[in-house]
């Protein structure tokens, strides 16, 4: 298949997933919807379901204000939206790793007002990637993993889960490989196009999704780059792009995101499981030891360290931070890291903020273009 019909065909797929996940049960397949990055997909994996992330969708809300607050993300709202209506019902449950206030009270009203046959919950400690809280979320991935064997009705191998450890760690090399195959051959491959290859995953069977992007890169890696240079180099940073409109708006005004700090970016393959340790300890120190969401707790230098790293490693000229309104865990970082950027680096930053109820295209792309119009001394 050709690069660009392989775009195309993932491009579709991040504008809407919903169609292609309700078919999913008629060719064998039993998705369980999944909101976060931490979660240990390789235990669905092993035990026959399909993880498929739920990142909302642009929709008016009719039936969540009965449920959530006007304040809480429009993430969680216009997905209970959708499962209240009876939208989600391919799925045969869903897994709530608690991170911020709305997932934790989000698992507690889904549990209570759905009808789903399988409710997954994960508690992540409060302080991550120090010794104290290791013993803890080993144990939590090993009730994790018996709450999954008491819904099949069944044990899952450990060959079985070693075996869905190493596609998934595929899936992180592969994904690592288009993100450094983008940073150092501009014009190989946009930052639109990379990211929908790496979103797209999220809603097929991971062997798929390895097929997909080894296809691509053996594609992109045997031929010449078709232009694309000379845009505005800019790092985007943040949670979920539910819609590719962020990504296809930068490249209409010139510029182009040559790396990420998305939860469905860099964040979501960033390190990888070890696969000669006890499948759940290995599971749970990748957890642990990868880069933190802000909902966990994490010294705030360290995240600016690293922002500082993927800025100097792109070439970004500035930071786009890109929010769920009301993300309070990204909120509360905002102002000390676009302080330490233009302090330390003289590199601008724009925060722009977004609610899938009342998305409007016009506004983001009437300040993204002043942005990239300021850095580009217009």
């Amino acid at each position: 298949m050709e690069v660009r019909t392989i775009v195309e065909e993932c491009l579709e797929l991040w504008r809407d997933p919903y169609p292609r996940l309700a078919r999913l049960g008629e060719e064998g397949e039993r998705p369980v919807g999944v909101f976060c990055s931490y979660t240990p997909e390789e235990i669905l994996h092993a035990a026959g379901l399909t993880p498929v992330r739920l990142m909302g969708a642009v929709r008016a809300i009719t039936h969540a204000d009965a449920h959530l607050q006007a304040y809480c993300c429009s993430l969680a709202r216009t997905d209970l939206d959708m499962a209240l209506a009876g939208e989600l019902s391919f799925l045969e449950g869903a897994v709530f790793v608690q991170t911020c206030d709305t997932m934790m009270r989000l698992s507690d009203i889904w549990r209570r007002n759905t009808g789903f046959s399988y409710h997954g919950d994960l508690v992540l400690p409060i302080r991550m990637g120090e010794e104290v809280s290791l013993p803890f979320l080993i144990e939590e991935v090993k009730r994790f993993r018996r709450g999954v064997e008491g819904f099949l009705g069944r044990e899952i191998g450990d060959d079985a889960l070693e075996e869905s450890i190493r596609v998934y760690n595929r899936n992180r090399r592969l994904a690592d490989r288009l993100y450094r195959l983008r940073a150092s051959r501009p014009g190989a491959i946009d930052g639109l196009s990379a990211t929908a290859c790496l979103v797209a995953g999220f809603w097929m069977r991971r062997e798929k999704h390895n097929e997909l992007l080894h296809g691509l890169l053996e594609d992109l890696e045997g031929s010449e780059p078709i232009g694309g240079d000379g845009k505005l180099p800019l790092l985007v940073s943040g949670s979920v792009c539910t819609t590719p409109d962020l990504f296809e708006l930068l490249l209409e005004l010139g510029a182009d995101v040559v790396d990420d700090d998305l939860c469905c970016g860099h964040r979501y393959f960033d390190a990888f499981v070890d696969e000669s340790a006890p499948p759940e300890e290995a599971l749970a120190k990748r957890m642990w030891e990868r880069v933190n969401c802000p909902a966990k707790h994490q010294c705030i230098e360290d995240r600016f360290q690293r922002l500082v790293r993927q800025v100097g490693d792109s070439g970004a000229k500035g930071v786009v931070f890109y929010l769920q309104s009301f993300c309070e865990p990204h909120l509360f970082d905002i102002p000390y890291l676009r302080q330490c950027l233009q302090e330390e680096l003289e590199v601008p930053s724009l925060v722009l903020e977004s609610e899938l109820q009342s998305f409007s295209r016009g506004q983001l792309r009437t300040r993204l273009q002043a942005f990239i119009e300021t850095i580009s001394g217009v």
